[in-house]
């Protein structure tokens, strides 16, 4: 059957021809943009042993360093040699031991590295005594994929990673440590100074350790490329204003407000005051609010007394539970045990870099009680096992729940008398948003990992600085004397530290030793081959306690997928939601009149920010988990400091940072990642700002401080207009900082 296009409604062309050309002047604005290009460090090409490069799950000799032919075949097949259109890439690269299950003999192994053929470690998988299989590598040609909306993968770019032997990777590897000795301790624990962290450590040493290294102090000359980009990494570190680096700003982000109030995002404690449902394991109904049921729990009495009629439930924000349509969402996590952590021995650290899949041997508090994020441990279990997009489909479901408007730059919603918005600039629209820049983030952020900078993780330093440590070091050949000027800065100057991190790495072994059920062995013995094993002191074994079983993702450090969806999807929420105090009425704002682009660059009230308070999310306090992380408690900062916008970049950074916290991430992996989330997401939103028939507008700050305004005219035309910090009038600013952190 044939339909006959109608003509659309402001146009001659017919609707079939509209479209035509809107999904034209989109191609246009996509072609358009300045392609990015990225410059790597160089060093997976430059440095023996590839001591800062990816390279996990291919074979590795016993000092831990890779099969030199097969880190060639793997850098080979990432750049898709054997991979093109229409084709299936064969991505023939050798992968874990011989004998391992799963392993992959590839065609370009060198022989010497077949000698090790097995695992050392033999774990308990189902109650039974087993080989661990080997991981494979997560989406290594996802870089090489393309979009038909947003910024193309190859058109987005990083900076280049901290290079070996400079003060930037230094501060970083030294901050995964600290952040390694502190995993059990609260956050709100750590505004003491007093505090004793795990190795016997107090929260004042570690501060007062990290802030001497060169790269923390604002005034030490630093051994890095110097350039203004990197110094606005080093500048980000601190908070502003501030002289050194102190319990207000430890660990914290490098976006406005993440240095503002309690430490974890509200958007990660709190629950929707609303009606939610009655919990199904208590015998509560409306008839509990007479005295008929006099043998009900104390529990039940009590929330009897709280359900209104109809039989529903009153929650309040410190019940910590979403609503979510008829369901509810709690942001309790069941969390990770604290003082057990993983990979502090040279046969178990050298078992997962060749492969071997432990991730589900984890462990969890022994009351089964789920806890409010508390610690970096929490926190690490959360992005452990967090579909990326989950704590921003839940942020965005709280303000839902309080109310928070879209846009008044939108042609629908509060501020119009008669048009709702719903599956247009509403509910539905933004969610599915969330999801779709989500898996273009990923893609943008693969091509990144792979294809580009190939960034070893953490885990991977840390062996090769306790090689050095411990004379091991002429096995790492010119990358020997680079790795001695970063060991040689953190002795000076992190003593107590790295002392710290050798305790607890004795205390996990000695537990292991004892308790083989954690991670037990056949006999409790090492194969033949560990005799050839570096031999690593007790008082010199710096390898990085991981928070999980397999250490790090089989995927390269740099960028930070986390990092780059949550740069992407707060971007989102921050433009589809009214971040600024102003509220409007239908009453007000009439028919068909949204907030136009002229009066959004140049009214200051457009871009005041709207607090937790009475202007935002109605919260008459801030919450913080209490010491065992069980209820939520109200603090003394003050709400009306405390911005959504400000929490919605927390948030981002909360989620970032919890995987370095988790010790398979660096900082800048964060920094940067954000960054090109946040163009990823602007760019999604400018494509298809083409296809709306009404004029509109949405406004978000940047992570950097930027004014940014999307609009489209209707017509089938849309931009981006920057104004450069937050400051001055909206300039030709769109190309500096569409391209400023590549």
């Amino acid at each position: 059957m044939t339909f006959v296009s109608q003509k659309d409604s402001h146009a001659d062309e017919t609707r079939h021809e509209a479209s035509r050309n809107r999904r034209h002047n989109a191609h246009e604005i996509a072609f358009k943009r300045t392609p990015l290009t990225t410059i790597h460090n160089n060093e997976k090409d430059s440095l023996d042993g590839r001591p800062t490069s990816y390279h996990k799950g291919i074979p590795h000799d016993v000092f831990g360093l890779p099969d030199p032919l097969a880190f060639e075949a793997f850098k080979d097949r990432l750049n898709g040699t054997d991979y093109h259109g229409g084709v299936h890439a064969s991505f023939d690269v050798p992968l874990g031991p011989l004998n391992a299950g799963g392993a992959w003999k590839g065609t370009d192994r060198d022989p010497k590295f077949s000698a090790l053929t097995d695992f050392f470690s033999i774990v308990k998988v189902d109650g039974m005594e087993k080989k661990p299989a080997v991981r494979n590598w997560e989406s290594p040609l996802g870089g090489h994929q393309y979009d038909l909306q947003g910024p193309d993968a190859g058109d987005l770019a990083l900076f280049r990673a901290p290079k070996l032997g400079g003060s930037e990777l230094t501060a970083e590897i030294a901050e995964v440590y600290a952040m390694a000795v502190l995993r059990d301790t609260t956050f709100e624990q750590m505004k003491s100074k007093a505090t004793v962290a795990r190795g016997g450590v107090t929260v004042g040493e570690v501060i007062d350790e990290l802030k001497v290294l060169s790269w923390f102090d604002p005034h030490a000359e630093v051994v890095s490329e110097g350039t203004p980009h990197e110094q606005g990494r080093r500048a980000a570190r601190l908070k502003q204003g501030a002289a050194s680096l102190d319990t207000d700003s430890l660990f914290r982000g490098s976006v406005p407000g993440a240095k503002v109030g309690p430490y974890i995002s509200q958007f990660l404690l709190i629950g929707s005051r609303a009606r939610g449902q009655v919990p199904a394991n208590l015998e509560v109904s409306i008839f509990a609010q007479t005295d008929r049921n006099p043998g009900l729990s104390k529990e039940a009495r009590d929330i009897a007394a709280s359900v209104q009629p109809g039989g529903s439930l009153r929650t309040e924000p410190e019940d910590g539970y979403i609503v979510f349509g008829a369901q509810r969402i709690d942001q309790r996590v069941n969390a990770h045990a604290p003082d057990i952590d993983h990979m502090t021995n040279w046969p178990l650290w050298l078992d997962v870099q060749n492969g071997a899949d432990v991730s589900g041997f984890n462990t969890y508090y022994k009351d089964g009680k789920p806890r409010f994020i508390g610690t970096p441990r929490d926190l690490a279990t959360f992005v452990h096992f967090d579909q990326l997009y989950q704590a921003y489909f839940n942020a965005c479901l709280l303000m839902f729940a309080n109310g928070v408007p879209f846009d008044f730059g939108f042609p629908s919603g509060v501020a119009h008398a008669t048009r709702g918005s719903f599956a247009t600039f509403g509910g539905p629209h933004v969610l599915s948003l969330m999801t779709e820049v989500a898996s273009r983030a990923l893609k943008a952020v693969r091509r990144q990992k792979f294809q580009h900078h190939l960034r070893g993780r953490p885990e991977q330093l840390a062996a090769m600085l306790t090689l050095v440590a411990n004379d091991h070091g002429d096995a790492l050949g010119n990358s020997k004397v680079k790795l001695s000027t970063m060991l040689t800065e953190m002795q000076s100057k992190m003593p107590k530290l790295l002392s710290a991190i050798a305790v607890i790495n004795k205390e996990q072994n000695d537990i292991r030793n004892a308790s083989p059920e954690i991670y037990p062995r056949i006999g409790g013995t090492l194969p033949p081959e560990a005799r050839e094993l570096p031999a690593i002191g007790e008082g010199t074994n710096f390898l990085l306690p991981m928070a999980f079983p397999e250490g790090s993702p089989m995927h390269a450090s740099y960028g930070a997928g986390h990092a780059t969806v949550a740069g992407a999807c707060v971007t989102i929420l921050k433009a589809y939601f009214e971040m600024s105090k102003m509220r409007i009425s239908a009453e007000q704002n009439g028919i068909g009149q949204p907030l136009p682009v002229d009066i959004a660059k140049t009214d200051p009230a457009w871009w005041e920010p709207a607090t937790f308070g009475v202007d935002g999310m109605n919260q008459k306090a801030l919450f913080v988990a209490d010491d065992d992380r069980l209820v939520l408690t109200p603090v003394n900062d003050r709400v009306e400091t405390v911005t959504i916008e400000g929490e919605l970049n927390k948030l981002a950074a909360n989620i970032s940072i919890g995987r370095n916290m988790a010790g398979v991430h660096y900082f800048t992996d964060y920094y940067d990642s954000l960054r090109m989330g946040e163009r990823v997401a602007a760019g999604l939103l400018q494509e298809q700002a083409v296809t709306y028939c009404d004029p509109m507008c949405m406004r978000f700050t940047s992570f950097d401080g930027d004014h940014v305004i999307v609009s489209g005219d209707g017509d089938g035309n849309a931009r981006i207009d920057v104004r450069n910090g937050g400051t001055g009038d909206f300039t030709d600013a769109y190309d500096e900082w569409w391209g400023r952190h590549a």
